[in-house]
């Protein structure tokens, strides 16, 4: 294990590499069970993941070497378990830019955290939290991103891109990529803040994958047709069934493509 502190805008900002673990997520919790609180946005990143975990307790596996897979800590202040949807817009929005500045192509945030360039997952985000009362104390965000890998599993190929097949220009170290994610997750933390969440959420739905778009997906194992209206300040999904406007979550839904 390797420890660095690099020094960002507002504090220093630490980084921890290690060569394997299981899951980044799960080493954070145990990092967070065992010693002193770690300083904010500290990123606990692996050069091979062997176990990592998505959304809907599906699997996320890389190559070593070859994807990001960390993890980030931190507080975030006076963030009630009312408002938590919060904390998937401001991871969200972290990664799009980071993206964005990579790569020159359309980028989307495919609800409710997963990052599509066109219709093809480049990077999804994993969120645990843990609460006292009515309040978000600790998060564990947890971001894997394609980076380097070209090739993947058949059944997933023609869902699935990575930098290096969208830019094959790329030049930076997947060190340098955690470090701008940290630094844009840090930069974004005013989101917790008294009556900027809506504002973010606004930019969150701008972003949105298929938003406006006729699409088929299936809504408790039936297929259906629907156009996204958005997302709400609750993290439901919107959609409108011609006449009709339904919210959604993640147990409900999933896209058809």
């Amino acid at each position: 294990m390797q420890n660095n502190t690099f020094f960002g805008h507002y504090q220093p900002l630490s980084i921890i590499v290690l060569e394997s673990t299981a899951s980044t997520n799960d080493y954070s919790k145990q990092l967070l069970t065992n010693f002193k609180p770690q300083i904010g946005f500290t990123a606990i990143m692996a050069k091979h993941q062997s176990a990592g975990r998505g959304q809907r307790g599906t699997s996320w596996l890389a190559p070593a070497n070859t994807n990001m897979t960390a993890s980030f800590i931190y507080s975030p202040v006076d963030l009630s378990i009312a408002d938590q949807f919060a904390l998937t817009v401001h991871a969200s929005l972290a990664v799009y830019d980071v993206l964005k500045e990579i790569i020159k192509k359309d980028i989307y945030i495919k609800w409710p955290n997963d990052i599509m360039v066109g219709k093809r997952k480049i990077a999804g985000i994993l969120i645990e939290s843990k609460v006292s009362g009515q309040s978000i104390r600790t998060v564990v965000t947890g971001v894997g991103l394609n980076v380097y890998q070209k090739e993947f599993a058949t059944e997933i190929a023609h869902k699935t891109t990575s930098l290096a097949l969208e830019n094959p220009k790329i030049d930076l170290s997947i060190l340098d990529i955690v470090k701008r994610v940290q630094k844009r997750l840090q930069d974004y933390q005013h989101i917790f803040q008294e009556g900027n969440f809506l504002t973010y959420l606004g930019l969150y739905n701008e972003r949105l994958f298929l938003k406006g778009t006729d699409t088929f997906f299936t809504v408790n194992g039936v297929s259906t047709e629907g156009r996204i209206e958005g997302v709400g300040n609750d993290g439901l999904l919107i959609i409108r069934h011609k006449e009709e406007i339904k919210k959604y979550d993640l147990k409900e839904l999933t896209y058809q493509l």
